[in-house]
This record gives structure tokens, C-alpha cells and sequence, in this order.
């Protein structure tokens, strides 16, 4: 990696404290600004310095701020970078005295990144369908693109198993009690969100209930930012 692509963002710039509108503004510009600059795409693809906590951390965040949040302009999102065990810091200010929460953010996206691998080193990846590696970085990585729509039903299954280990592995980890947990998964425009948005809510219902779960609410947020989903333990009630 070079010097020059360690500073398309900085640490500090990405932990300061914004209010959601503010984050989701900051967000597309900082993109913007990075695409345009000589290796900046390459950075974002292959997730090089701080462009990891970018588009793994505060991506999400965006998605999530903006749907949960929207303009409100009396609270603030603070990411956090670090080995703690969350990543952002949630302060309300319409509570008195302020009420603070955390967000914890993982990833449900399997395959994503050999896309985003072939799209770097061949200059375009499939849409649909999926990417065999064989070989290593180092010998004879070979990228071969298996085309193909594939229909709503494995496109759910595969989302559910991601889903299903990504939580697993949170739940496992000790968290403060107003910790809550957000999943960012890979949408499929080809499909009807609705389907999937009721899929998803009823696997999430189905798995937390019977577990415990310490996490105050769980969220799912699709890439691109098509789909939200909010459930909250011991509560009938849902939002999409």
C-alpha cells in the first residue's frame, strides 16, 4: 500500500461526532471525493487503510442512519474505532438527561468480496449469479464468473445462512445491555423487497425468540439501501 493511499481518509475523520443527516451527507461526499482521485476506486474495492472501516462500519451506519433517524437534529452518531466491543456511540438529546446508546455492526455479504476482487482485476463482475477462486493471492488465483439468475427461494436460503452465522458469532460476545446489533446483507433488485423483507423479519423472529439475546434492537440493512428491517425482543410489533 502506498502513503499516498493510506490518506484518502483519515481515523479521526471518521469518528467525528455527526447527526444522522450530517453522517449520510458526509458519507457521499467522502466517496465522491475518493473516486475522483487517481487509485481511489481501487482503495474503496479493495478496502486498503481506513477505506476498510469506510465501507465496513460507517456504509452501514449510513444506511441505518438514514432510515432510522432521518433529518433528527437532536441526535448524534459517533463511531467508534477500535477493539471495543461496539462501534458507535448513539446520544439522544431529546431525553433528559441525553440517552446513550451502542451499536455494534457486522456483515452478512459471502461472496461480495471475490465481486469486488473480480471487478478490480477484470474490470467487471456478474450482477447475478456467483464467482469460483482457485489458487491462492500468491499462485495461480483463477476468478471464474458462474452466470445465472438465480430464483427468490436460494437467493433467501443464502441470505439466511449468512445472516444466521453472522449473528451466531455476535452472540456468543458479552455486550452492555443497551447494545443494540446491526447486519448489513446483499440485496437483490431483481427480487420484490417485500418478500424478502418478510422472510428475513420472520427468520429473525423465529431464531431470537428462542434464544436469549442481550442485543436492545437488531437490524438489518440491505447494500444498497433498498431494505431496513427493526425487531426488538419481547415486542409483536415490526417496522419495515
Amino acid at each position: 500500500m502506498s502513503h499516498r493511499q493510506k490518506h484518502f481518509v483519515t481515523k479521526e475523520e471518521l469518528m467525528v461526532e455527526r447527526t444522522p443527516q450530517e453522517l449520510v451527507e458526509w458519507f457521499e461526499r467522502k466517496i465522491q471525493e475518493i473516486t475522483q482521485q487517481e487509485g481511489g476506486k481501487s482503495a474503496i474495492r479493495m478496502r486498503e487503510g481506513y477505506c476498510k472501516q469506510l465501507m465496513e462500519e460507517i456504509y452501514p451506519l449510513s444506511i441505518f442512519a438514514f432510515w432510522q433517524f432521518g433529518d433528527k437534529s437532536d441526535v448524534t452518531l459517533q463511531p467508534v474505532i477500535g477493539s471495543q466491543n461496539y462501534d458507535v456511540l448513539i446520544i439522544d438529546r431529546a431525553s433528559v438527561p441525553p440517552y446513550e446508546s451502542k451499536l455494534e455492526i457486522t456483515l452478512a455479504l459471502g461472496d461480495e468480496y471475490l465481486k469486488r476482487l473480480m471487478l478490480q482485476e477484470k474490470g467487471w463482475s456478474p450482477i447475478s449469479g456467483y464467482i469460483e477462486k482457485t489458487g491462492t493471492k500468491n499462485k495461480d488465483r483463477h476468478l471464474t464468473p458462474h452466470l445465472g439468475v438465480r430464483g427468490l427461494e436460494d437467493y433467501l436460503d443464502k441470505q439466511i445462512n449468512l445472516i444466521g452465522q453472522a449473528l451466531a458469532v455476535k452472540l456468543q460476545k458479552e455486550y452492555e445491555t443497551n447494545t443494540s446489533l446491526l447486519i448489513m446483507f446483499e440485496d437483490a433488485i431483481a427480487f420484490d423487497e417485500t418478500d424478502i423483507k418478510e422472510t428475513l423479519y420472520c427468520f429473525i423472529k423465529n431464531k431470537l425468540e428462542t434464544e436469549q439475546t442481550q442485543f436492545l434492537h437488531l437490524y438489518l440493512v440491505s447494500s444498497p439501501k433498498r431494505i431496513f428491517i427493526k425487531w426488538t425482543p419481547n415486542n409483536t410489533s415490526h417496522s419495515h
